[in-house]
């Protein structure tokens, strides 16, 4: 017997989770949760408390794996995230601690309003001679 279909305009809509791990279903309860009753979303590690992690990568992980599944869009900011669940366009609320809106910039490039080097590494000085290729005598 089939389920019948429920419009994607609803909050209550059927997704198939079928094809994800038990940790990736878990991640996308805990986030659509939040999202549909208008909280933030869950930090790193509250993901990585539910799914039963002790490392402290695998929470950004698992939600990069449902955001390159199709399943999630996130808008990223430095100190947080707010996540749209594509089935039923609910999105995450912002944090009320959270007052910056500065895009997130990876690690290692600079922001384009400061005219900085383009490599992030300091430029050799006298008292470093191995860093501007001159030997040890």
């Amino acid at each position: 017997m089939t389920e019948p279909a429920v419009p994607a305009d609803t909050a209550s809509a059927k997704v198939s989770l079928a094809g994800l791990t038990w940790t990736e279903r878990t991640t996308y309860r805990a986030l659509a949760e939040a999202a549909e009753a208008g909280l933030p979303c869950p930090s790193n590690i509250d993901i990585e408390m539910l799914c039963g992690y002790n490392s402290c990568s695998m929470g950004p992980v698992m939600v990069k794996r449902l955001e390159r599944k199709g399943f999630i869009r996130v808008e990223r900011y430095q100190r947080f995230r707010i996540v749209e669940i594509v089935a039923t366009g609910a999105r995450t609320a912002r944090a009320a601690n959270m007052r910056a809106d500065t895009p997130h910039i990876p690690k290692g490039t600079h922001t384009p309003t400061r005219n900085l080097p383009t490599s992030a590494t300091p430029r050799p000085s006298d008292r470093k001679p191995y860093k501007a290729g001159k030997g040890l005598a």
